[in-house]
């Protein structure tokens, strides 16, 4: 079996290690040339769309020679429905809908696109809270085959309350690649989620990245700073926190919240500036406990 050229792009990528994936490609010419050019570029483009802010000019210019092909790439296109997602345009949630119809039953674009279409478009929907689109998208087609495909899933019914389908869904992802950075990350949120042992191989699991080079990226050291947080490592995890932020990753939504999480006030407050799911949380039960205090005057 040949080697994949786009293995260390990936392990990067995978490992939320976005910057070096970028420097990974940087001895390639982004430009149309064969199918490894592409999943280059859409990869480095996803990687740029994925930093804190996201480089939406620099994924926008990375796309573009292959959205300019006649026709333009499934998988160029999504990454561009995304880019334009994030930069505020609405109508890339329809173009998503339209290109997961398109890439359905493999006629049109390589057989690899359809799951990076899927990928994308999920994570369009997701961001626009239409969690069971979402689903669906995934659980359709080459997404049942697609380790990508399958994280996002396990991802998503984990921030569902939905671990034995989270569950099912690693043991799916498991049979495919045993040894995929995907599948272990499936395990170490499936960790998280659940603490007792799993939880301890969720922390090794953050622990190797920790140790890799370029591997203490502000995700990383999210999780590895909760891991530390669930396990009553409290001083440990604000190690990692403080790693973060001096790296200029205080404003990355994950770091935010673990840091809340440890009692940081300022954190809290940026944290409620971003759309992440504890600050929602956070929100909901103030709002809850506002409503409560209400119902109770103070005697005079």
């Amino acid at each position: 079996m040949d080697a994949d050229p786009l293995y260390h792009i990936k392990q990067l990528f995978h490992r939320g290690s976005y910057k070096a994936a970028i420097d990974e490609a940087s001895d390639q010419p982004l430009t149309p040339g064969g199918d490894a050019a592409l999943q280059r570029a859409v990869y480095v483009a996803r990687a740029h769309l994925a930093l804190t802010p996201p480089a939406i000019s620099a994924a926008q210019a990375v796309l573009a020679p292959f959205l300019a092909l006649d026709p333009a790439p499934p998988a160029a296109s999504a990454a561009a429905a995304l880019a334009a997602y994030l930069n505020g345009g609405e109508e890339a949630v329809d173009s998503a809908r339209d290109l997961v119809i398109e890439v359905e039953g493999g006629e049109v674009g390589e057989e690899w696109e359809e799951g990076t279409v899927r990928a994308l478009a999920s994570t369009i929907f997701i961001l626009e809270k239409e969690n069971e689109e979402a689903v669906a998208t995934l659980n359709e087609g080459k997404g049942r085959e697609d380790l990508e495909c399958l994280a996002i899933l396990a991802q998503l019914l984990l921030a569902l309350d939905r671990r034995d389908l989270a569950n099912s869904t690693y043991q799916t992802a498991k049979r495919l690649g045993n040894d995929s950075t995907l599948v272990q990350a499936i395990e170490a949120w499936i960790g998280l989620k659940t603490g007792a042992r799993p939880l301890h191989q969720a922390y090794y699991f953050y622990e190797e990245l920790y140790q890799l080079p370029a591997g203490r990226t502000p995700g990383v050291l999210a999780s590895h700073a909760a891991a530390h947080l669930l396990l009553g490592h409290g001083e440990e995890a604000k190690a990692d926190i403080a790693d973060a932020v001096a790296s200029g990753g205080g404003s990355d939504a994950n770091v935010l919240a673990v840091a809340t999480s440890l009692g940081d006030v300022e954190a809290q407050a940026k944290l409620a500036t971003t759309t992440h799911p504890y600050a929602a949380e956070l929100k909901a039960k103030e709002a809850a406990f506002d409503e409560a205090a209400a119902k109770f005057a103070i005697a005079a």
